[in-house]
């Protein structure tokens, strides 16, 4: 693999990974395009553990203090989101990994593109308090609204759903304000990564004939791109409705149909 493919399949990773357009699709969909090497898993947990580290460079503050005060309910909830996540993905492995290929996208694309457009419909925080006015909590997230948001990051680990729409949409369904949704969304991406890492490395032999310059150029792009797609989206979600994604992705469908 060059370093230009490098660079691009980075920033790929990057951008995708926290815009709610699936970094899972857009990798698998780039691959495809540019014949990139057939063993890119070594690759792929690089990029990880670099949007990783994006997430801790921006949430740093917000890390500290839950790790100062382990023992409250910011914390209980990231927990019941990642446990709920897992054991979903435990128990529908197989049929996962059956979905795991460029031949869905254009499907799983379009259906990321309707969850953008309910949660642009919920975005607005009164009418979001219509569907679930018992568990707004001043829009802080509740172990009712950690439940489907863990759910949903489950389900987005299908290539083609997005893991930051489908969670921030999870959020807004449930009460949960823009604002923290998509912090709560970024957030509980830490533990889920790092199982995920885990998950590769134990399962799959790590190819041994690799060249280092590409992984650390690919590595660095998508670290800077990471931070700024984070600081973008939490930008925007207070300003821009969620439906423009989804504008995105439909072309996007449109033409993964037409390509694969």
């Amino acid at each position: 693999m060059g370093i230009t493919l490098a660079i691009f399949l980075g920033f790929v990773q990057g951008i995708t990974e926290f815009l709610p357009v699936s970094s899972s699709g857009h990798l698998i969909l780039a691959q495809e395009l540019f014949s990139a090497p057939q063993d890119m898993m070594l690759f792929n947990i690089i990029l990880h553990v670099a949007t990783l580290l994006a997430v801790l460079v921006v949430f740093h503050k917000r890390i500290w203090q839950l790790v100062r005060k382990p023992f409250q309910k910011a914390n209980y909830c990231l927990l019941l989101a990642t446990v709920i996540t897992v054991t979903f993905v435990l128990l529908f492995k197989d049929w996962i990994d059956g979905m795991f290929g460029a031949s869905v996208l254009s499907v799983t694309f379009m259906i990321t593109a309707v969850v953008l457009v309910i949660a642009s419909f919920l975005q607005d925080d009164n009418r979001s308090s219509k569907f679930s006015p018992l568990y707004r909590n001043n829009g802080h997230p509740t172990y009712y609204s950690s439940f489907f948001t863990g759910l949903a990051q489950g389900l987005a680990v299908i290539p083609g759903f997005s893991r930051s729409g489908f969670t921030i949409s999870a959020g807004l369904a449930t009460g949960v304000s823009k604002e923290k949704a998509a912090e709560f969304s970024f957030l509980m991406s830490i533990p889920i990564i790092i199982a995920a890492l885990v998950y590769e490395l134990v399962s799959s032999p790590i190819p041994s004939n690799i060249s280092p310059a590409p992984v650390i150029v690919g590595f660095i792009v998508a670290l800077v791109s990471g931070i700024f797609a984070i600081k973008f989206m939490l930008h925007i979600v207070k300003r821009v409705k969620l439906y423009w994604f989804s504008l995105y992705l439909i072309v996007l469908s449109i033409i993964t149909l037409i390509v694969l």
